[in-house]
């Protein structure tokens, strides 16, 4: 009797160490969200820090813009933002500046306006939609921000 006992005792040890082993081998994303991509397919191997998935939270969809450098002193983060887009015409959408980067660059996008300078430097400005839209991600969409005159500003 004391074999078999012995024997059932190694055999759960190692149930164990493979449960423990494959808990390892689980990998969780540190944001709640769908998966939007996948880089690799089961079976590839990896090596750390090489992305997986790509995963977004595509209940709270957020606009990446910009604005040109010399109309970043008119707004500010809480703006409000109308955010229109040729693929569901007639209908606004309401957001509100989250976020206005440090840093100054290189225009990324093509204005629709030809007599745009495209040399101005623009400032990333990230709006956070209100409500739940049928927007995909990198759907391109035309983004009017209303600033609100404090009287601080000019």
């Amino acid at each position: 009797m004391k074999l078999h006992e012995d024997a059932v005792a190694q055999v759960e040890a190692t149930v164990e160490y493979y449960k423990k082993l494959l808990e390892k081998t689980i990998i969780k994303s540190p944001i709640s969200g769908k998966v939007i991509r996948k880089y690799l397919e089961e079976g590839e191997a990896v090596i750390p820090e090489t992305p997986i998935l790509a995963v977004a939270d595509v209940e709270k969809i957020r606009i990446n813009t910009e604005v040109d450098e010399t109309d970043v002193g008119r707004i500010k983060i809480g703006d409000p933002a109308e955010v229109t887009s040729d693929a569901y015409p007639g209908t606004t959408f309401k957001g509100e500046i989250q976020e206005i980067s440090d840093y100054v660059g290189p225009r990324k996008v093509k204005p629709n306006n030809p007599a745009k300078n495209l040399d101005m430097k623009v400032i990333q400005v990230k709006i956070l939609l209100k409500e739940k839209t049928p927007f995909k991600l990198g759907m391109t969409v035309d983004v009017r921000i209303i600033p609100i005159n404090t009287g601080e500003r000019q």
